[in-house]
């Protein structure tokens, strides 16, 4: 395992290729005023001793240097050693609506960004479980695989919006699907849950067969129900940023309302339960309460020991390759630096 203690730092390469272009547009304008001075067969006879080619080079050895100054700096470290950890916990998928209708503000101060920050509550409680994300609308896909780096897992929640997809809808029987096969092979055989935190509209029909035959193996099926019953409105912005609200192709302004009884089926079917989302709290602690009553198997968790620091190699390096550059003239040597070893100028 090899790691950077300040990647921040690493941000100063860039500099190098904007170095590279400076420097090429530098050399092309010497050639060309030595061209317009020298008649170019007259060049080697009145400056014998000017070399392009070297001038590259140093450039070359300049820019590993620096290079190398900056991976110093960043504080590269090593895992010394890998510890395995027996621990007891089990496998949570969270599949989270982002179609348009999650922008409803029906919950404050949406439901897309309430979901979030529940989620992000939840990943906080964790300790010993694994957790994944599955997004869907009307496709879906595994937005974060399965892992117990909680870390990570915040970022990619964080970042989570609905124009992550394009193809609009709410298909629950994909998103069940794609969660199935996030578990990975039926060697894990850790306790599995889903937790689908969807409104339920548009729902294809199929998604209660889905629930019932991941419940034959082994996967528990959760649902929150977000939103209202009474339905709202839909806030969008136009293709000039005004806000304005959602409408179908007659032009009629769309209410969404939350399928209540489309979810609590499945959640039956799926042999899990059905809470319905509020503002005072999204439902997932009643959801958690009722997965920590799983029996929770034992798996063998891999952790780095310790991480030592290695900046002292790329420092090292960086000093011998600005020595090689500081032995090596500008010009050409007949000693040190023959014609055959920097080719034909």
């Amino acid at each position: 395992m090899f790691k950077f203690e300040y990647p921040s730092i690493l941000l100063l390469l860039l500099l190098i290729p904007i170095g590279a272009i400076v420097f090429a547009i530098s050399q092309i304008k010497k050639r060309k005023k030595l061209n317009n001075t020298i008649d170019y067969k007259l060049q080697t006879e009145v400056l014998p001793l000017l070399s392009f080619g070297k001038q590259r080079l140093k450039f070359i050895l300049t820019c590993i240097a620096f290079a190398l100054l900056v991976l110093a700096a960043a504080n590269p470290k090593v895992a010394s050693g890998i510890d395995k950890q027996e621990k007891r916990g089990c496998d949570v998928v969270i599949c989270l609506d982002i179609s348009n209708s999650m922008l409803a503000q029906d919950l404050t101060p949406n439901r897309l960004e309430r979901a979030k920050l529940a989620i992000s509550q939840l990943i906080s409680q964790m300790q010993d479980d694994r957790i994944g994300i599955v997004l869907f609308a009307g496709s879906s896909y595994t937005f974060l695989p399965l892992t117990a780096d909680y870390a990570t897992a915040k970022m990619f929640n964080d970042v989570i919006d609905t124009k992550l997809i394009d193809y609009q809808g709410t298909n629950i029987q994909q998103a069940l699907e794609t969660a199935g096969k996030s578990f990975g092979s039926e060697e894990n055989k850790r306790s599995k849950a889903v937790i689908l935190i969807s409104d339920g509209e548009d729902n294809q029909p199929e998604a209660e067969n889905i629930a019932k035959k991941l419940a034959k193996e082994g996967i528990i099926i959760n649902c929150i129900g977000i939103g209202s019953q009474q339905g709202t409105t839909i806030p969008m912005k136009d293709n000039s940023g005004n806000e304005t609200l959602k409408k179908d192709k007659d032009g009629n302004i769309v209410v969404t309302k939350l399928n209540e009884q489309t979810l609590k089926k499945i959640a039956g079917e799926g042999s899990g339960v059905y809470v319905h989302a509020g503002n005072e709290s999204l439902g997932l602690r009643s959801v958690m309460q009722s997965i920590d009553k799983m029996d929770k198997k034992e798996y063998t968790a891999m952790a780095y020991r310790d991480f030592n620091t290695v900046f002292y190699l790329f420092a090292i390096g960086a000093l011998v390759f600005l020595l090689i550059d500081f032995i090596i003239y500008n010009a050409k040597n007949k000693v040190i630096n023959r014609k055959f070893f920097f080719g034909k100028e």
